[in-house]
């Protein structure tokens, strides 16, 4: 998995990521939400800049999350714009810190989720650390929660822990799979 992500050619991921962008847009729970939490993409992820800016131009409470190493907790901060965020912990952007508005993680209607990989469950494999199953834990059960992912990164069955949240569906390049 992490080869194919490495070599992904950066048109190819843009051009995917678009994509995944206009599924995720066109959702009627998208345009009906008022809350979103998003987050700002790591190398070789589903680029999330055009999402922000679309859902901001739309008029949304927009967070994203904010790393609290000591803790291995995340945050939720509002922001108004791509340009509150600097490089952060993991080299990830956040908000700069006069920028931080922390928003509870019972506010949101929608959480767009990051993964390395995701099953047809809705389970889910992160970046290790359990940032997003902490988060994810605090949040309501009918928030829904969407996982953005590459085609290749949908695999047929992931090992579940107790601690593990399922996303609703999961949005790829090629449409929505509803977690089963």
């Amino acid at each position: 998995m992490k080869k194919l992500r490495e070599e992904m050619p950066m048109d190819v991921l843009v051009e995917k990521s678009i994509s995944i962008s206009e599924y995720l847009l066109g959702l009627e729970c998208i345009k009906a939400a008022k809350t979103i939490m998003a987050y700002v993409d790591m190398p070789k992820e589903v680029k999330t800049d055009i999402i922000i800016n679309t859902l901001l131009n739309m008029g949304k409470d927009v967070a994203v999350p904010v790393c609290v190493p000591a803790s291995y907790e995340l945050i939720a901060s509002k922001i108004l714009s791509l340009d509150e965020l600097k490089s952060g912990h993991y080299g990830i952007l956040e908000p700069k810190k006069e920028y931080l508005r922390p928003m509870a993680p019972d506010t949101f209607d929608v959480i767009l989720v990051p993964g390395s990989a995701f099953d047809v469950y809705g389970n889910r494999i992160g970046h290790g650390k359990g940032y997003y199953d902490r988060f994810l834990s605090k949040v309501p059960q009918e928030t829904l929660k969407i996982g953005l992912a590459f085609d290749y990164q949908i695999l047929p069955r992931l090992p579940v822990e107790h601690y593990d949240i399922p996303v609703n569906c999961i949005i790829t390049e090629r449409g929505i799979i509803q977690a089963r």
